[in-house]
């Protein structure tokens, strides 16, 4: 395990995926289809850094950041549509986890595109 293989970025992800998955635990009451959703990609996030320390080369941890940035976009995606387009489903701390969302996109953007 070498933590000076993680990228500031990658660090910023794990935290923000950290946060993601303590709010999303501690606040929702009855989670849905989108909360699990949500709390997969914040809890693949939270691991990024522990991936990229452990990883031997670095082909792997580059795939899991260009997949994990895609699917944090199409989440990010889902959520602003249902903030945008509310329905009779309440979808607890949306605006809030659509932040988390966006800022872990964006971390995982800038982080992909230094490998360049």
């Amino acid at each position: 395990m070498k933590l000076s293989r993680v990228h500031p970025f990658e660090w910023l992800v794990g935290l923000i995926g950290l946060i993601l998955v303590a709010g999303i635990v501690s606040t929702v009451s009855s989670p849905g289809t989108l909360h699990v959703v949500v709390l997969l990609v914040a809890a693949a996030g939270a691991m990024l850094p522990v991936t990229v320390s452990m990883s031997a080369r670095t082909n792997v941890p580059i795939i899991f950041e260009t997949m994990l940035w895609i699917v944090s976009i199409l989440v990010s995606l889902i959520l602003l549509f249902k903030a945008i387009f509310p329905s009779d489903v309440v979808f607890e701390s949306g605006w809030l986890t659509l932040a988390g969302m966006l800022a872990m996109s964006f971390a995982l953007w800038r982080s992909v595109a230094r490998e360049q």
